[in-house]
C-alpha cells in the first residue's frame, strides 16, 4: 500500500544489486566528517541518503569495518527489484527469506532448499512469474488506496489474492511440464555435444528430484491439476453434449 513507482537511475540500481550481494556500504555519519574521501564514497554516500529517503533501504543490526555499515532491503525496495529488473542475482531470494513480500510470492510454495537449488531455467520462470506478480500488485494498488470502507478494502485485497493465486498456479503447472521426462529432454535438443547434453540432461534431472521433495510445491501442483483436470472434464462433456 506504501508502495509508489518511482525512477531511480542507473547508479542507484548498481548500489542496490551492490547491496543485495554484499550487503555493506559506507556509513552516512561520515558524509560530512571525514576530509580526504574519494568522490565514489561520497556519491554512494549521496546514493544511500536518497534510497532512505525513498524507503527503498535501511540500515541493519551490525557493523563492518571502519567507514562501513550494514544496510538492507525494505520490503519495498525488494518489491522495487522485483517489478522494475528483469534480472536479479539469485541471493536476493535467498536473502531475505522472512521478507512478507517474498514469504507471500515464493516461500508459500516453495521450501527455502529448493529456491537454493534452483537451476537457471527454473529461476528464469520464477523471476517471469515475480515480474507478473508485481505487475498484478501495481495494476490494483490505485483502487486499493481509494476504497472508502473496510468491506471494499478488503474485497479489492481478495481480488489481488486470487490474480496472485492464478499466476502461482500457472507456474507450478508450468514446472511440472518443464521437467517432464518430454520437457527435459526438449531443453537439451539444440546443444551438438553430447556430454554438454548429458550434464544438463542430469542437472535438470536433479532439480525434478529437488521438486518431486517439496511438499510446498507438491501441495499446490496437486491443486492446480486438480482444478485444471475437473475444467477439463466439465468442458469435454460440454463440447460431447453440445
Amino acid at each position: 500500500m506504501r508502495f509508489k513507482r518511482s525512477s531511480i537511475p542507473e547508479y542507484g540500481i548498481r548500489f542496490l544489486i551492490r547491496l543485495v550481494n554484499t550487503g555493506s556500504g559506507p556509513k552516512i555519519s561520515s558524509f560530512f566528517g571525514l576530509r580526504g574521501q574519494s568522490s565514489v564514497s561520497k556519491g554512494d554516500q549521496s546514493t544511500i541518503l536518497k534510497l532512505q529517503e525513498m524507503q527503498l533501504i535501511e540500515e541493519g543490526e551490525g557493523k563492518f569495518f571502519s567507514g562501513s555499515a550494514n544496510y538492507k532491503l525494505t520490503e519495498q525496495g525488494i518489491f522495487y527489484l522485483l517489478s522494475e529488473l528483469e534480472e536479479y542475482p539469485p541471493v536476493l531470494l535467498i536473502k531475505y527469506p522472512e521478507s512478507v513480500v517474498l514469504q507471500t510470492l515464493i516461500y508459500q510454495f516453495f521450501n527455502a532448499q529448493t529456491i537454493k537449488r534452483c537451476t537457471a531455467s527454473m529461476y528464469s520462470e520464477i523471476t517471469k512469474y515475480l515480474k507478473q506478480c508485481c505487475t498484478a500488485t501495481i495494476a490494483r494498488l490505485d483502487s486499493l488506496k481509494s476504497s472508502q470502507t473496510e468491506d471494499d478494502l478488503n474485497e479489492r485485497i481478495k481480488e489481488l489474492e486470487l490474480d496472485l493465486t492464478w499466476l502461482a498456479k500457472i507456474l507450478v503447472l508450468k514446472l511440472a511440464m518443464m521437467y517432464s521426462e518430454a520437457g527435459i529432454l526438449s531443453s537439451t535438443a539444440g546443444m551438438t555435444k553430447d556430454n554438454a547434453k548429458v550434464a544438463m540432461y542430469e542437472l535438470e534431472n536433479d532439480m525434478k528430484r529437488v521438486l518431486s521433495k517439496d511438499n510446498k510445491f507438491r501441495k499446490i501442483l496437486d491443486t492446480a491439476y486438480s482444478e485444471l483436470s475437473e475444467g477439463h472434464q466439465e468442458i469435454r462433456k460440454m463440447s460431447e453434449e453440445g
